[in-house]
């Protein structure tokens, strides 16, 4: 019997995912300011402006106008379908920040352990490095702000580091036994959308791209140009886990695989009006063999890449259905900065598919548990048949037969890898413990293992069983514990994993994914293939 795998954190990525949009084209501003629609009947419009009156001024308990009218749009929005929502202000210019592809700060990654203020990565050449701040320091104090065991969040402390760019922000950080204070002027800080490019061979290239925002087409030119300088010959794309973007920006970066005058995606308006995206001459990759990684996290954008690729027989799609996102969202600002994304479209795959898995208008509890059922239904482990309908059925012009109606189903299906899994694994994944291991070890020894290099430390390096260990005496201080035979079970994954945590923490994700593809199942299968 296969085990049941725990989808809490997929749950919270999904959630994060549906946020994402996709963009219009010919230059349309990531927001616009709309004047009020006066089509709506007068009287409904007064309905409802006479029902926030009498709440307001009949209800019992006491509401704000800003928290009645907020409540109001999210209930009008979520009787429409799972991708249209309202963004509060805050949240609205954190998901711009992801989408514009950089914000204004000092270039930091950080995490917060015991009430301490750990900087886990310094952006190269960024405003922080420039200051002299290091992978490993604790900051204890933001301008005349203690940070150090006061018990701040996240959020508290971006807000202090982050600010108009040329301003300056002085940071207080313990280094071994000094306190260093370092000036830093703040600057435009990239966010990468291209976490990992790197060869697997001699002749195989990986890119793993997380979101398609404004900068992503450019990040992956430059990275395919790099990769095929070092004798690239076939790529492995990995959208796993990419919950989606621009839509302009997936047509780019679809271009750079296929011929001239392909067909890459279309999209349908409420009023029947149809337009349609197709390749030029100009991409750098139309000769590179090409294989594209998805699962059920990739959505949106994502699928819009695998289907073009998918369509035009270009290439071959590995690993597991995914989400079935088919529907297009523009944003419009609303007078106090906050927005919504409204859907506006359908958009279709070159053989006219829509993937756009099935919902009830105002019931989207059950369009997200669908991931869930995936599970339980056992769709991770082998392909379910039940999803391919004959109404559904496409034909490439190759002649390969290709399925609508829910996500993208793969050309060549990956069952997800359970190995080592236990519930001693399933509470170590699901904590921090490996992250604060991680930071632990090294703070003895970052500067050795550092100066290895990665590929080094990959070849070189080895969880011994002392090291686990001690892993073992340190998760059962923070109370995760397990018996022998999960222990024992889950080593070499729990081993694994440190060994990419660490890596991580020297060189951020793009060393995490370089020590993942030495053991990935998903990867092994694709370079047998």
């Amino acid at each position: 019997m296969k085990k049941t795998i725990l989808f809490f954190p997929l749950f919270l990525a999904i959630a994060v995912a549906i946020g994402f949009y996709l963009g219009q084209k010919n230059n349309t501003p990531f927001f616009e300011k709309k004047e009020a629609n006066s089509s709506i009947d007068y009287n409904s419009k007064r309905k409802l402006f006479q029902v926030l009156e009498v709440i307001k001024k009949e209800y019992v308990d006491t509401i704000s106008d800003k928290e009645l009218t907020d409540k109001t749009i999210e209930q009008l929005l979520a009787n429409l379908d799972p991708h249209s929502v309202y963004m509060p202000y805050k949240k609205n210019n954190r998901e711009e920040e992801n989408l514009k592809g950089e914000f204004a700060g000092v270039g930091v990654k950080f995490i917060i352990l015991h009430d301490t203020l750990f900087v886990t990565n310094v952006i190269d050449n960024g405003p922080a490095f420039k200051a002299g701040l290091k992978n490993g320091d604790m900051i204890v104090k933001i301008d005349t702000t203690e940070v150090a065991g006061v018990n701040l969040q996240n959020e508290e402390v971006m807000n202090l580091l982050k600010g108009i760019p040329n301003t300056k922000v002085i940071v207080s950080v313990k280094r071994g036994d000094e306190i260093l204070s370092k000036t830093i002027k703040r600057g435009i800080i990239p966010i990468k959308s291209v976490t990992a490019s790197f060869m697997l061979s001699d002749t195989v290239g990986y890119i793993k791209l997380v979101r398609f925002s404004e900068t992503s087409a450019q990040e992956f030119f430059y990275a395919s140009k790099k990769l095929l300088s070092q004798g690239m010959k076939k790529l492995v794309f990995d959208l796993r886990g990419n919950g989606g973007g621009y839509l302009q920006i997936a047509e780019q970066i679809v271009d750079e695989f296929l011929e001239n005058g392909k067909l890459i995606v279309y999209t349908k308006e409420k009023d029947g009006k149809k337009n349609s995206a197709f390749s030029t001459a100009n991409g750098i990759l139309k000769d590179i063999e090409l294989a594209v990684l998805i699962d059920s996290e990739s959505a949106s954008a994502s699928e819009i890449v695998a289907g073009a690729i998918q369509d035009n027989d270009r290439g071959t799609i590995y690993g597991r259905r995914s989400f079935g996102k088919g529907l297009v969202q523009k944003p419009v600002l609303l007078a106090d900065s906050s927005s919504i994304r409204i859907t506006i479209a359908r958009y279709y795959t070159p053989t006219g598919r829509s993937i756009q898995k099935p919902y009830q208008k105002g019931n989207h509890y059950d369009y997200m548990m669908e991931l869930y059922d995936r599970d339980r239904n056992g769709e991770l482990f082998e392909v379910d048949s039940t999803i391919f309908v004959d109404s559904l059925r496409y034909e490439t012009e190759q002649g390969k037969i290709v399925f609508g109606g829910g996500g993208i189903m793969p050309d060549v299906f990956i069952p997800y890898d359970t190995s080592g899994y236990s519930s001693f694994y399933r509470k170590v994944a699901y904590s921090r413990v490996l992250t604060e291991f991680a930071i632990d070890y090294l703070k003895n020894n970052r500067k050795t293992l550092t100066a290895k290099g990665l590929e080094k430390y990959n070849e070189q390096f080895v969880i011994n069983e002392s090291l686990f260990s001690s892993f073992l005496a340190f998760a059962k201080k923070r109370e995760i514990t397990g018996n022998a035979r999960d222990i024992n079970t889950s080593i070499e994954r729990i081993k694994q994993r440190l060994k990419e945590e660490i890596a991580s923490g020297i060189w951020d994700e793009a060393g995490r994914e370089y020590i993942l593809s030495q053991t990935n199942n998903d990867l092994k299968v694709v370079l047998t293939k």
